[in-house]
């Protein structure tokens, strides 16, 4: 079998981590951390390279400053197998920037310089899309609203199925998205998105059932975190539950999620089997530092499978 073609659209930011984070300081205090580095990330970078770790062909458009970050980042994507042809060093504007502090529990808050991810235009995407044929596309939402809705319209007039990874947090214009593939926002999207507040299992049910009435997507799946994932596919919604982690830091397990289910979905896994496999990877990546240092590589997933799935997979599948 071939390896599937997956595009990817979306941001590329150099990430500041900070750990050891006490508490998110208050304006005019100061608080004390453990310490930090400067790590490739991006939600859109993070996913083009989990894809191709993941065994399938990368390629990312994307936009960074002609600066050190930019530089850095392009030759990491390069050297991991992405394809970085739709890279634009763009010499108007900086390479995103990308604070993350995170506490000791792994948990996170961040703050996002957009730079050249603001800069993105459709004329980026138009000239990947007439190279190469893809059989699925993933976007984020840290590049322009008007960018967003331009690439879903470019992917669905050549057929390809587009998969809308819905962060950061932020509310989007349904009726321009509609009959998209699939959409998956996490507990603080899915509450900018609908309303609703997700902390219990039935919330989530509802909040994905107005989420597919008002997108009309495929599926929409919502992630729990800790709590796993709940799959709708507008007849039964599902909940999956995560695999038991001792997490270090969640940052980039999102995108390490999607992009792993992404490859799964056009390598023509049954989609309830694919998501176990992505919350594998997810698991993999939270119980490890940084963002693309902490994504697992398809061999590394599969080992875990092998190690956990006794109990795990016959209680899902």
């Amino acid at each position: 079998m071939s390896k599937p073609n997956i595009l990817v659209v979306g941001s590329i930011n150099m990430d500041l981590m900070i750990y050891g984070v006490p508490k998110i300081p208050k304006y005019g205090e100061t608080v004390f951390c453990d310490n930090y580095s400067y790590v490739p990330g991006g939600k859109g970078a993070n996913q083009a390279l989990a894809v191709a770790l993941q065994g399938a062909n990368s390629t990312m458009v994307g936009r960074v400053g002609n600066d050190e970050n930019g530089h850095i980042i392009k030759r990491e994507l390069e050297n991991s197998g992405v394809n970085t042809d739709y890279i634009i060093v763009d010499k108007k504007t900086q390479t995103g920037l990308d604070p993350i502090l995170v506490n000791n529990t792994g948990k996170y808050v961040s703050y996002v310089v957009l730079g050249g991810n603001n800069c993105l235009q459709p004329v980026d995407l138009e000239n990947a899309l007439k190279d190469n044929e893809y059989d699925m596309l993933i976007m984020q939402l840290e590049m322009p609203l008007e960018m967003v809705y331009k690439t879903y319209e470019l992917a669905t007039k050549r057929k390809i199925p587009v998969f809308l990874d819905a962060g950061p947090a932020t509310t989007i214009s349904f009726e321009r998205l509609k009959g998209i593939y699939i959409i998956s926002p996490n507990e603080a999207e899915t509450e900018a998105l609908t309303g609703i507040t997700i902390d219990t299992e039935k919330r989530a049910r509802k909040a994905a059932r107005l989420l597919y009435e008002e997108i009309q997507a495929v599926y929409v799946i919502l992630k729990m975190g800790s709590r796993g994932v709940l799959l709708y596919d507008g007849k039964e919604a599902k909940m999956i539950p995560a695999f038991k982690i001792n997490a270090i830091d969640s940052t980039g397990a999102g995108d390490t999620f999607g992009a792993t289910l992404a490859v799964q979905l056009c390598k023509g896994v049954e989609i309830n089997k694919a998501i176990v496999i992505s919350q594998a990877a997810a698991g993999i990546c939270v119980s490890r530092k940084g963002a693309q240092p902490s994504i697992p590589s398809e061999k590394e997933v599969n080992d875990y499978l092998q190690k956990h799935n006794p109990d795990f997979e016959r209680s899902i599948l």
